[in-house]
């Protein structure tokens, strides 16, 4: 029995040891090394991981500075690196659609979609196996431009969407969708056919996930929207999308009025709900204060099985979370919770504003604030001051999670995994974005030109035009070669270009097959040359025809 006795205290030692509650991960600062060795990302739109060791974030850089330009960074458990200088926005999003392969939500390219009544966000970029494979992008102020996009998700590499804005109910009534079906883009309703069968209601989407291989959007609802049969009580705050049905958007209402210490909840006084859940795990759906106007309580949401939608009473023994507290964003992990940036209205606009956080659990208990960076904390040798408001967050485990502040400065919860070898995580810098429908194409060198609604120009008093012109001049070496062009200001067009010998140049822009704008016809001598030429963005051209004849020897 001695022996006995012994060996079960030993076990109960063993036990009670395994037992002890391990130290807890902290949250700490962890950036890329900047310009200089100065650790600076400029606005963080979106940080998304395939898993711990596979990470994006997307930034709008900084204005002003050309060593810290917009793009992407990475990170593969060595830390995070640049990866692309394109593609970038300050409120840009990022969807995985395999573990080599994303999307993003990014601003237009320079030219057009960055003049001061340009939005951002209007366009999108593919990314796979560490090179852009295809930019997508309209231009601007016509009946099938792209409106502002705020969310992203991708079911996989045949399935990604993409929806933001609500659209001017000017042919169908609903939000901008595009989806992806691997072979094209498509808009979700159309931009331009009317589709009287794609009851959508008319409000802006916040947020795209799949989740239990389904696709959901978060929508806020505002004074002014077009709602639909169903919503006469109060307003659909999310979706479920299901491609191939007759109605493609189903509407999902909490299974009771959601209220907060015994009161309604304003529906059009919430912000945007943040959408995110752990694999197996109901669906979060968590919303704060608009920011701006009347406050409303933070709200949680679970999504279980069947698309029931119940309200998850939260429980704040330390009043934690105020009623005009926002929530920038939320990240689920394993084990039924989920982490929470917040800031209280108008925070961000302080001197000295705190980056705060709170874990909520399954059960509705609100966890102790989380203030960062942590009192005393240092980074390269000084103390760490204030670094802006908590912004977005991402969580791939347990005690693996990431978090942007409004000044561009990353947070890591938990020690870094063992890095990833995959060579497409490390390409060199991508530095080419492939050209889009935003951007006229050149047209084959000496194309004939379309007069038809344009006046021919003359040359320039101040040149001197030879009448001959080489006929055969295109049957020999190109004349032209090395073609690049640039948007300037918003509405100039540069082309630049190598000239083998001296010819007369001149630059047409159609749109539909009409001239829009021209240059003067102009003699230039062989060499490096370029051209100029201002554009209507409301007649924005497709093609460009740079029209080039060499000019023919006089004989002595």
């Amino acid at each position: 029995m001695r022996r006995v006795a012994a060996a079960v205290a030993a076990v109960l030692a063993a036990l009670t040891v395994t037992a002890a509650p391990a130290v807890a991960a902290e949250w700490r600062s962890q950036q890329p090394a900047g310009p200089g060795g100065f650790p600076l990302l400029g606005q963080v739109g979106d940080v998304e991981c395939w898993q711990a060791d596979r990470c994006m974030l997307i930034t709008g850089g900084v204005a002003g500075s050309p060593s810290i330009p917009a793009g992407l960074f990475a990170y593969d458990g060595r830390g995070w690196y640049r990866y692309a200088t394109v593609c970038g926005g300050a409120d840009g999003r990022i969807a995985w659609a395999g573990p080599d392969e994303f999307w993003t939500v990014s601003d237009q390219q320079k030219g057009q979609g960055t003049n001061e009544k340009a939005k951002p966000s209007i366009s999108l970029c593919h990314f796979k196996g560490g090179q852009v494979v295809a930019s997508y992008a309209k231009p601007i102020g016509r009946g099938d431009s792209y409106l502002q996009m705020a969310a992203a998700a991708c079911s996989g590499p045949s399935d990604c969407w993409f929806a933001g804005e609500r659209l001017p109910a000017t042919v169908n009534q609903g939000a901008f969708h595009l989806h992806w079906n691997g072979l094209g883009l498509s808009a979700v309703p159309s931009l331009t056919s009317s589709q009287p069968e794609v009851v959508d209601p008319g409000r802006s989407v916040a947020g795209l996930v799949v989740h239990g291989g389904a696709l959901y959007e978060s929508v806020v609802a505002r004074a002014g929207d077009n709602e639909i049969a169903g919503e006469e009580e109060e307003p659909s705050l999310l979706h479920k999308l299901t491609p191939g049905l007759a109605n493609l958007f189903e509407l999902l209402f909490p299974a009771a009025p959601l209220e907060a210490g015994g009161e309604p909840v304003n529906l059009r006084a919430l912000g945007p709900l943040h959408l995110t859940g752990s694999e197996g795990e109901p669906l979060w759906a968590i919303a704060g204060a608009i920011g701006s106007g009347p406050s409303a309580p933070v709200t949680a949401l679970r999504l279980g099985a069947g698309d029931e939608l119940t309200q998850l009473p939260l429980t704040d023994p330390d009043e934690v979370l105020k009623p005009w507290d926002v929530v920038s964003a939320a990240a689920a992990v394993p084990g039924e919770a989920a982490w929470i940036s917040f800031r209280s209205e108008g925070e961000e606009f302080g001197l000295a504003p705190p980056a705060r956080l709170t874990l909520i659990q399954g059960d509705g208990t609100v966890g102790p604030e989380v203030t960062l960076p942590a009192a005393g904390e240092e980074a390269g040798g000084e103390v760490l001051g204030s670094k802006g408001v908590a912004g977005p967050l991402e969580c791939s485990g347990a005690e693996q999670c990431w978090m942007a502040t409004q000044k561009g400065w990353l947070f890591h919860l938990g020690a870094d995994p063992a890095p990833n070898a995959d060579p497409a995580l490390r390409p060199a810098p991508i530095t080419v974005r492939p050209a889009d429908e935003s951007l006229p194409t050149v047209a084959p060198i000496g194309a004939p030109e379309d007069d038809s609604g344009a006046d021919a120009d003359k040359p320039s008093e101040q040149e001197e035009i030879p009448a001959e012109l080489d006929p055969q001049i295109h049957q020999e070496k190109p004349i032209v070669s090395k073609i690049k062009q640039r948007l300037l200001d918003g509405a100039v067009l540069e082309l630049s270009f190598t000239l083998r010998k001296t010819a007369n140049v001149r630059l047409v822009a159609r749109l539909e097959g009409k001239v829009v704008a021209k240059t003067k016809l102009y003699t230039m001598a062989k060499g490096r040359r370029s051209v100029r030429l201002k554009l209507n963005p409301k007649r924005w051209p497709t093609k460009l025809d740079l029209q080039v004849h060499a000019v023919k020897k006089r004989k002595s």
